[in-house]
């Protein structure tokens, strides 16, 4: 079964969101997720869990999910989750590579560097590409 061009974006959209949702909700149920620190025995799966990390992701799945349900809304929302998730994978890279900062309150580490840079690939990619994909007009009669 083919995917109509201007439902691919959309389809993007709705898995990365579905994902970071899911990363979000789950780790707000880590014990010990309030505490601030660089601490990686708090983990979800492969990737770490703090507060901040968990309202991030919590908020970037249900943004995603919003804006799915238009071809505009998924572009833009690709545009800027790969502005954010740049920032936050170069932020990550720093805190990871010095990791002696014990007042980490994002608390990353480098399954999630690796995560928040993919998702900024993707979210690029889809962002271009979405942002070529036209409609093309209904038949008239």
């Amino acid at each position: 079964m083919a995917i109509a061009p201007h439902l691919r974006p959309r389809l993007v959209v709705d898995v990365l969101a579905v994902v970071y949702l899911a990363l979000g909700v789950a780790g707000f149920f880590v014990p010990e997720t309030g505490h601030v620190g660089h601490d990686t025995t708090r983990t979800v799966w492969l990737f770490s869990s703090s507060t901040v990390l968990n309202i991030v992701h919590t908020a970037v799945g249900v943004l995603g999910l919003l804006a799915a349900r238009k071809l505009a809304g998924a572009i833009g929302y690709c545009w800027f989750v790969f502005v954010a998730f740049t920032g936050l994978t170069a932020y990550g890279i720093l805190a990871t590579a010095f990791s002696s900062v014990k007042e980490d309150p994002v608390n990353v580490n480098w399954a999630d560097n690796w995560l928040h840079g993919l998702t900024a690939l993707v979210a690029l990619a889809v962002a271009l590409t979405g942002s070529r994909t036209t409609r093309t007009p209904a038949p008239q009669r």
